[in-house]
């Protein structure tokens, strides 16, 4: 049941996907994220990072969960490969990131995410897992 897709919105791109669990969720939000950043087949799993953020509810945590990851890119030229999450309630998130340094000889980035934005979120738990929806501004 874990899937995501991406979303056309004007000048923003969204991710909408569905989960068994908030875990399985979150985890298809950021692989939605990386889906908009590059479609490069070959990122390694070379660098480990813990990643915790936190959040007033579940909308703020997930805005906060993609907006790390896309700081991570930026600041630190981290592209993520895999994402396992480690511990997830409604105000906490934990997770182990594996990825690598981006290489331009063997990466290309597609879009550049300006910022995860409120626009139109939502995470809500349906009676067979879970969904959500965010945009980000390109």
């Amino acid at each position: 049941m874990n899937s995501y897709r991406l979303l056309e919105h004007t000048a923003d791109m969204g991710i909408e996907a569905e989960g068994e669990s908030q875990s399985a969720l979150f985890q298809q939000m950021a692989l939605g994220l990386r889906q908009i950043i590059t479609a490069c087949p070959d990122i390694r799993p070379q660098t480990e990072m813990i990643i915790e953020v936190v959040g007033m509810d579940r909308e703020e945590l997930l805005v906060n969960w993609l907006g790390e990851l896309v700081f991570l890119l930026e600041t630190r030229h981290f592209l993520p490969a895999c994402f396992e999450i480690e511990t997830i309630d409604e105000q906490r998130l934990k997770a182990r990131v594996r990825g690598e340094t981006f290489d331009p000889a063997r990466h290309f980035l597609e879009r550049e995410i300006k910022a995860v934005t409120y626009h139109q979120i939502r995470v809500e738990s349906t009676g067979k897992g879970w969904t959500a929806q965010v945009f980000v501004d390109l």
